[in-house]
């Protein structure tokens, strides 16, 4: 890897990975997209490089703050300390910044010409963004969606009703993805009337894409076990073509159509999530009385090498922001180091495994957290009530909206529905023109769309939705509580 020609080959392959192309910015035939030439125009005046804006655009975004009411481990949480999805995604962006700013610096003593923070900082927003696809009360919302569409929606050609044309329409629903959602979201939900939506960098998308392939695999294939950029599906088939976009863009190698190996700075994204996971959920059980605080102590303590290890203090308070500090300032460089061992295999595309599994020592203290935490933190007695509170909510909610949308002759009390989804949910950039010459009705934005993106408009609302608002909804839609 001295040499000057590998040093000059794998810089060009840096800069395809760092591509600060922004997808859907590309002109099209017969389009005069105005943004693109005003976002142009601005970059001139804008001292910040293409990655801070990405980050800039992720905080301010109205997604992103709802993630202040979303779960992260303990929903609806009563306490001021617990963290939501928003906490845990801004501490991931930190952790994530050390790594990717450290790999940087790494790869420039190796002779890759690049800027060490720009990495930190395409890991930071990637990290940030990372979450922002989670509907109402975490994986359990996800499950809660898949159960309901299994339960109640019929694959292609086996139900004379079925709304979906495909497999891959189905499974896209039947399957529904936190991490599709959330590119979903950057890409088309956010400006919703043009192409891209806000237009972020494909090194970020690709950064933020831990599963960069579809629904379905070619040749309806099984997943291969081992593999984790197939664990699960990383964009829905109506958002395919700006995945392939994006994910061309930074060079990343195209196993199959549509199957993509992942970009070497998910690896980093994935292990500041693992840290802040395991790491983070711990201290929040400890901080609730789930599980005693001198053994979440020591369990993060265990984290630290035996020679580094100081006498802890004796206030349980201050000995576990300590070992918390500690345990994350250890577990980074050992992550860093994993990464740096699997260079050559991120380069080319076939590195599959998590970075923490890749050290012996980091996997074994991370499970021994991950499983105490989840034996005594999250199967606790409330945990297990709210979320299953949350199952008929969302299960409740889809039964209002879903056939709401579906039918082309909607009933009195479905016409009422129709009325609280906002119109905007129905927008897509290929009707921008028309609609500003002409805004549509409700019926006819929804009568022009077919019905499974019908379903994915359902699907973005209420994943939108935040835990308590998406109660609220529920109850007052269900006569047991109503408007004030």
């Amino acid at each position: 890897m001295s040499s000057s020609s590998d040093s000059q080959e794998r810089t060009a392959r840096w800069r395809r990975f760092l591509s600060d192309t922004r997808i859907g910015s590309a002109p099209r035939a017969g389009s005069n997209d105005e943004a693109a030439t005003a976002d142009a125009a601005h970059r001139q005046l804008d001292e910040r490089t293409d990655y801070n804006r990405d980050y800039d655009r992720i905080v301010f975004s109205s997604e992103f703050r709802c993630l202040h009411d979303k779960t992260q481990v303990f929903p609806l949480s009563t306490s001021d300390y617990t963290r939501t999805r928003l906490t845990h995604s801004i501490e991931a962006s930190c952790v994530g910044r050390s790594l990717g700013h450290q790999a940087g610096l790494e790869l420039h003593a190796q002779g890759v010409k690049l800027v060490p923070s720009d990495l930190g900082t395409v890991v930071a927003a990637a990290c940030l963004a990372h979450d922002i696809g989670n509907p109402p009360f975490g994986h359990s919302g996800e499950d809660a969606i898949q159960h309901w569409v299994e339960q109640r929606l019929s694959p292609p050609g086996e139900g004379a009703r079925s709304p979906f044309a495909t497999e891959a329409e189905w499974r896209d629903l039947r399957d529904f993805e936190g991490n599709a959602q959330g590119f979903r979201i950057l890409n088309r939900l956010q400006s919703r009337e043009r192409r891209g939506g806000l237009r972020y960098t494909a090194a970020t998308l690709g950064a933020m894409s831990k599963y960069p392939r579809p629904s379905v695999l070619p040749g309806a294939r099984p997943k291969v076990k081992g593999r984790v950029s197939e664990k699960k599906f990383g964009y829905f088939q109506d958002d395919h073509d700006l995945a392939l976009e994006a994910y061309r863009a930074t060079g990343l190698r195209e196993r199959e159509p549509g199957v993509f190996s992942r970009h070497p700075l998910a690896f980093l994204v994935e292990a500041a999530d693992d840290i802040c996971y395991a790491v983070i959920d711990l201290e929040d059980s400890a901080k609730l009385g789930l599980v005693p605080m001198l053994r979440a102590c020591e369990l993060l303590e265990a984290v630290l090498p035996e020679p580094g290890r100081r006498k802890p203090p004796r206030h349980l308070e201050t000995r576990m922001a300590q070992a918390r500090a500690g345990a994350i300032g250890r577990l980074i460089p050992q992550c860093v180091q994993a990464f740096m061992d699997q260079v050559p295999a991120l380069e080319e595309g076939t590195a599959e495994r998590s970075l923490t599994s890749l050290r012996p020592d980091v996997e074994s203290a991370l499970e021994a957290i991950t499983d105490f935490t989840s034996e005594f933190g999250y199967r606790s007695e409330r945990v297990l009530q709210i979320e299953s509170a949350g199952f008929k909510t969302l299960g409740g909610l889809l039964d209002m909206f879903a056939t709401t949308v579906v039918t082309d002759t909607p009933n009195r009390e479905e016409k009422k529905l129709r009325q609280l989804l906002p119109l905007e949910c129905f927008q897509r950039p290929e009707y921008a023109a028309a609609d500003e010459e002409r805004p549509p009705k409700r019926d006819e934005a929804i009568l022009r769309l077919t019905p499974y993106q019908r379903l994915l408009c359902v699907t973005d609302y209420i994943s939108g939705l935040s835990d308590s608002r998406a109660v609220e909804l529920f109850q007052r839609l269900s006569g047991i509580k109503l408007p004030t």
